[in-house]
């Protein structure tokens, strides 16, 4: 007899397997999928990005060629942040922005169940971010402010202001405690003395003289943020994050719904002034630069079809693995660079509780879940003191080791990565797990690119200028992959663009 749960993994394979992201790896066998020891309907929606013309160029299949049918001053790439924020910056050039899926956002694409809307990525944004908060206050779109800071759960009991005062309260040995309290300064002062030349060793070098537990969290931290654990991260971004790890020294701001909130606001300012220059649907295959004229022919499906269009700048603002593989005539040393880039598989688990669950602080982080952290959806409207009645949804993020990627193609491997979810929040803080209506996963197959060692000579070469061709996503930048990161690539991509369209 098949119980509801088997029933819902084969209907789910045979309906989702089709538009599964994902690349392919190295052959190696999957683990064969594990029986829930309580079987229940928990996974009710998969969903992930559409790859189907991104693979097909992978594997260097031959696709159709249409003639060119339009030409536009700019053509942009790609209808995430970093996308957007290109055609808000060029909001007054005649420009045509081509997104592959059939909703803008990119890695901040919304959901909502029951009237509470909830991330599927990106987070929150930082006071610091000055140019990224005067973009939201332009169209509109304040945030709001995160009230509190971070937990740190052990055995479901959560520690916050666990680099301060708070430490003292970790059940861990003395010297683990001293060592999170002690370890903020002295690696910030070490940040600002050393600067960029940290970039050249690990972050797990620098965190040796500290307890082990101070690394174990780290190796859950950097995961979540920028894709890498302490031994494949640079030291300079594992040193930076002290300045806002915690989320107490640099105040942050976001929207019901996470930075998709934002990413929604600015499609919805461009649609009404770009229409249907604002595509979706349309996914890039081809950039070729024109070598007897200024510009280039950008070439994608739509509707299965073939298109092409002529511009005068190409912005390209997806990922460089992607753009590796789509813009013809790279010279080789920065198609080595792209193709060095390494990027985290990233699926993500929204918990849709008929009932408040847990919501010990805004983030909150664990040593020994299947997953690293969970934001209650709902923390900056409430900041945990809603109503009782209400429902509410945990969104629990769960990124994983690069060779895992392939994972995320077999469904019930990742529905059984919901009930891992399912079981360590039960484990944590008992009664959740009645609570639970049903979860939701989004699964990216590369969102997050690796900050590791050496990224800034790296993204240097892999970022320049290739004539009319230029990059704009946020791993055009050293830092961490961000929204702001996105806008800043965006602004400087877009400075260029006007400079070549002026010459």
């Amino acid at each position: 007899m098949h119980t509801r749960r088997y029933f819902l993994k084969t209907v789910v394979l045979g309906a989702t397997a089709s538009g599964m992201p994902g690349c392919s790896e190295p052959d190696r066998p999957l683990p064969t999928p594990a029986v829930a020891a309580t079987p229940r309907t928990l996974a009710r929606q998969l969903r992930g990005d559409h790859f189907e013309t991104c693979h097909a160029v992978r594997d260097g299949q031959a696709l159709p060629v249409a003639g060119v049918t339009a030409s536009h001053d700019v053509v942009i790439v790609g209808g995430g942040p970093s996308g957007l924020s290109s055609a808000y910056a060029l909001r007054d050039r005649d420009l045509l922005l081509l997104e592959k899926e059939d909703v803008f956002g990119g890695n901040c694409i919304l959901d909502e169940w029951e009237g509470v809307r909830m991330s599927t990525g990106g987070a929150f944004y930082t006071e610091s971010e000055q140019e990224l908060v005067a973009l939201f206050a332009e169209i509109g779109a304040q945030g709001r402010p995160v009230v509190g800071g971070d937990s740190l759960v052990v055995d479901g009991e959560p520690t916050t202001q666990f680099f301060a005062d708070g430490a003292n309260r970790l059940p861990f040995p003395q010297k683990a405690r001293d060592d999170f309290r002690r370890s903020k300064d002295e690696i910030l002062q070490r940040y600002r003395k050393e600067g960029t030349a940290l970039d050249r060793l690990t972050f797990a070098e620098i965190l040796k003289p500290y307890d082990p537990l101070l690394t174990q969290f780290w190796d859950r931290f950097g995961p979540s943020n920028w894709g890498g654990t302490t031994a494949e991260t640079s030291a300079y971004i594992g040193a930076e994050a002290y300045l806002w790890a915690g989320g107490m020294d640099d105040a942050r701001w976001t929207f019901p719904g996470g930075m998709a909130g934002g990413a929604q606001a600015l499609a919805d300012w461009l649609k009404p002034k770009l229409g249907e220059r604002l595509q979706g649907g349309s996914a890039v295959y081809a950039i070729e630069r024109e070598p007897k004229a200024r510009g280039a022919i950008v070439r994608y499906m739509k509707d299965g079809a073939p298109h092409a269009v002529r511009a005068r700048v190409v912005i390209v603002a997806t990922p460089k693995f992607y753009a590796g593989h789509v813009v013809a005539g790279l010279p080789a040393a920065q198609l080595a660079a792209m193709k060095a880039y390494r990027y985290a598989p990233f699926p993500v688990f929204n918990v849709c509780l008929n009932r408040p669950g847990p919501e010990p602080a805004y983030d909150n982080w664990f040593l020994d879940a299947p997953f690293t952290d969970f934001i209650p959806a709902d923390w900056i409207l409430y900041a945990g003191k809603g109503a009782k009645e209400r429902k509410t949804v945990l969104t629990v993020y769960h990124p994983l080791p690069v060779e895992r990627r392939k994972e995320l193609l077999v469904d019930p491997m990742v529905l059984d990565m919901a009930d891992g979810v399912a079981e360590a929040l039960e484990r944590h803080f008992p009664g959740t797990l009645e609570k639970i209506a049903e979860i939701r996963v989004f699964r990216r197959g590369h969102p997050m690119y690796v900050s590791a060692p050496g990224r800034m000579a790296l993204v240097a070469t892999a970022s320049r200028a290739f004539g009319p061709v230029l990059f704009a996503n946020t791993d055009s930048l050293a830092g961490v992959s961000s929204f702001d990161g996105a806008w800043l690539a965006a602004q400087r991509a877009a400075r260029e663009a006007r400079k070549q369209l002026s010459a």
